[in-house]
């Protein structure tokens, strides 16, 4: 006995007519007319049966904060980093839940059932991780979300984002984020990663840095990072998001460094 047949779906490969048989959360056969009984059959009508879209990367706590509280004049990042900074102690539990809630129901709608938020842990008060622990629970039967504790301020240019970032693991934060590059030095931003990178692994958890996102064919932390989770064994279990910086740097140097991120097998989402 399954638990759900969808009938007479196409696929992506154009196979037309097939049955899809789930169990327990899992697809579990794939044939046209799938001759066993389930709890529940669907009638697909032959319309395309596909998986759904995934967000690897959102920053949910200031999705649909347009204009909060001035317009981004610039288009740039530092400036967009300081009206962030000058929202943040506007923010509520509430303003913030609502704000996901509406983001969230508009992906469901558009077949994006999964989404990577990162959510800034630089507050003592975490009410941003708080709000989208709620939203993650109360949105579980129709979407996937994953939380990263992202320290937006800087993991040792903020004195307390250490003990901030810890308590948002132990509260249920599920990846290790970072922003090495936003670090006062390029030693600190090396420094972090090795640190985060080290808190993942003590806690056998995912790795979701933002790394070098410039210009400055110098910023190189994605290097670093690739090393780290070498050196502790996390292959597979790391990104690196944004990357930026690898357009302006040296080809010579970019071909040895692609190399290193495959055989650290980092992943890459480079937005």
């Amino acid at each position: 006995m399954l638990d759900l047949i969808i009938r007479n779906v196409v696929l992506p490969d154009e196979r037309p007519g097939q049955d899809i048989g789930i169990k327990d959360g899992r697809i579990v056969d794939i044939r046209p007319a799938l001759d066993i009984e389930a709890v529940e059959e669907i009638d697909g009508g032959g319309y395309l049966l596909s998986p759904p879209f995934v967000d690897s990367h959102f920053h949910m706590d200031a999705t649909l904060s347009y204009g909060r509280p001035r317009v981004n004049a610039s288009g740039t990042l530092l400036e967009g980093i300081r009206l962030w900074g000058e929202l943040k102690p506007e923010l509520t539990h509430a303003d913030i839940k609502d704000r996901a809630h509406r983001l969230c129901r508009w992906a469901i709608a558009k077949g994006n059932l999964a989404i990577r938020t990162h959510v800034d842990i630089c507050d003592p008060s975490l009410i941003a991780v708080e709000a989208l622990l709620e939203v993650r629970s109360d949105l579980r039967p129709f979407i996937d979300i994953q939380l990263v504790a992202f320290p937006q301020d800087g993991f040792y240019r903020d004195p307390t984002a250490e003990a901030l970032l810890l308590k948002a693991l132990d509260k249920g934060v599920d990846v290790v984020g970072g922003i090495p590059h936003f670090e006062r030095t390029m030693a600190e931003g090396a420094r972090s990663v090795q640190r985060l990178c080290e808190i993942a692994a003590e806690r056998g958890l995912l790795v979701d840095m933002h790394c070098d996102e410039s210009d400055d064919p110098l910023s190189r932390h994605i290097e670093t990072l690739a090393y780290q989770t070498q050196r502790l064994g996390l292959h597979g279990r790391v990104t690196g998001s944004h990357l930026t910086s690898m357009h302006s740097m040296d080809n010579y140097y970019v071909s040895k460094l692609m190399a290193l991120i495959q055989e650290a097998q980092v992943h890459a989402v480079a937005n």
